[in-house]
């Protein structure tokens, strides 16, 4: 019984909270109506809400006709806390931190720094780049009015976010690597690791909230340049690299091995090497040569064609191309391609390139993760995912946030 009421309790939580993040002005009485849930219970998880400093109350509404009291709208509080969200590649990093509400506080970036020492060891290597970087953000997090109260980074892999494992994330030289033991609270405050492409799923139901879209494909289509001081043979490739993410009812697909949207275009080949059967010499020049990149396009764009149908989405949303590109991109899908506008229009979806001049989509994403991850209602009969914090860690989380600095590490340096 105690466990079926401490279920029922955070579902409660989850639900009630996504409404409020995804509905503006919004009451109680609204609440309870949409969740078809009795108006004391509503208010008795609001008054948990509010109590903990994750809601907040706001102006008042209009009387019913029959009279009575104004309604009082819900919001999200900015001042709750924060997220740090952070993507890492080999050559680069990015930095959003980003407040409860959705709004971006801070954004910053740098180069991926590289121990020597470490190059023979990924895993070491790969918890060196997350101190250094966390470390390297200390004076500038802890000048914010809010404190961080989890980390969430975004990488190309597989990841199983569920138990806090990267499956294989062959940039990294990672394998099984099981980081949540290692990292999970390695700063004060949870650690979560998601795939990048699915970071760009995550920043877009963000972004379509209020308009609650619910089905879409996210492209990320990056160039790599790499970097000159790791010099095994998964960080010398140059090009552009493909991840896709599917979100279907609401849901990022995951699949049972944790690799749907692992891309392999349609000209692939047993035996190739890479993402693509395109010459060598087209994808060694598909960043600097236009030739190469509408090559590049109409391979990516003939594989999408084939998706559409399938997965009957929405949007298909393209990130990481840079703005130049995009009237490039629409000429050489109408000149080449022209099948893919084709079952965009049957399938009633929309194409959109996204302006990824910023660079800061997928850690802006990653962090977007941590929050729309509270409104998941959990299954009861299957394991708790390690991606899902917990009600009760978050409110002690920041409870002790106003008590004290978060990121310290048991009181010793990075």
């Amino acid at each position: 019984m105690h466990v079926n009421n401490t279920f029922q309790r955070n579902s409660n939580l989850s639900r009630v909270f996504e409404t409020v993040w995804k509905n503006q002005n919004f009451s109680r009485i609204d609440i309870a109506r949409k969740l078809e849930l009795y108006r004391s219970t509503v208010s008795n998880i609001i008054g948990t809400l509010v109590d903990s400093g994750l809601i907040c109350e706001g102006e008042r509404g209009l009387p019913t006709e029959k009279g009575g009291r104004k309604p009082v709208f819900l919001s999200v509080n900015p001042d709750f806390g924060c997220v740090i969200g952070i993507e890492l590649q080999l050559d680069y990093y990015h930095v959003t931190v980003v407040s409860f509400d959705g709004k971006s506080l801070l954004e910053d970036f740098g180069n991926t720094p590289v121990n020597p020492i470490l190059l023979d060891k990924p895993e070491e290597l790969f918890i060196d780049f997350v101190d250094t970087i966390i470390k390297s953000l200390l004076q500038k997090v802890n000048a914010l009015p809010v404190h961080p109260l989890a980390i969430s980074i975004g990488i190309p892999g597989i990841i199983d976010i569920d138990r806090g494992v990267i499956k294989n994330s062959a940039p990294f030289r990672l394998k099984d690597f099981d980081y949540a033991s290692i990292l999970g609270n390695r700063y004060g405050i949870p650690l979560y690791i998601e795939n990048d492409a699915r970071c760009c799923s995550w920043l877009q139901l963000a972004l379509n909230k209020y308009a609650d879209k619910k089905d879409f494909l996210c492209v990320l289509a990056r160039n790599y340049a790499g970097n000159p001081l790791l010099t095994y043979p998964e960080s010398g490739e140059k090009g552009i690299g493909v991840g896709l993410s599917i979100t279907m009812n609401g849901r990022i697909v995951t699949g049972r091995n944790y690799a749907v949207g692992e891309y392999i275009s349609r000209s692939w080949t047993t035996y190739q090497k890479g993402q693509t059967g395109l010459p060598e010499a087209v994808l060694k020049t598909v960043d600097t040569v236009d030739d190469s990149y509408a090559e590049w396009v109409k391979d990516l764009f003939g594989t999408l064609t084939m998706m559409v149908p399938l997965l009957e989405p929405e949007t298909v949303y393209i990130h990481g191309q840079p703005r130049y590109r995009r009237d490039f991109i629409l000429e050489i899908i109408e000149q080449s391609v022209p099948q893919f506008n084709s079952v965009v229009k049957n399938c009633g979806s929309e194409l959109k390139i996204v302006d990824n001049d910023d660079f800061f989509e997928i850690s802006k994403g990653a962090a977007l993760m941590c929050i729309q991850k509270l409104c998941e209602v959990q299954v009861l009969e299957t394991e708790a995912s390690y991606s899902v914090l917990n009600w009760d860690e978050l409110f002690d989380l920041h409870k002790r946030s106003l008590e004290k600095s978060l990121l310290e590490v048991n009181k010793r340096e990075i």
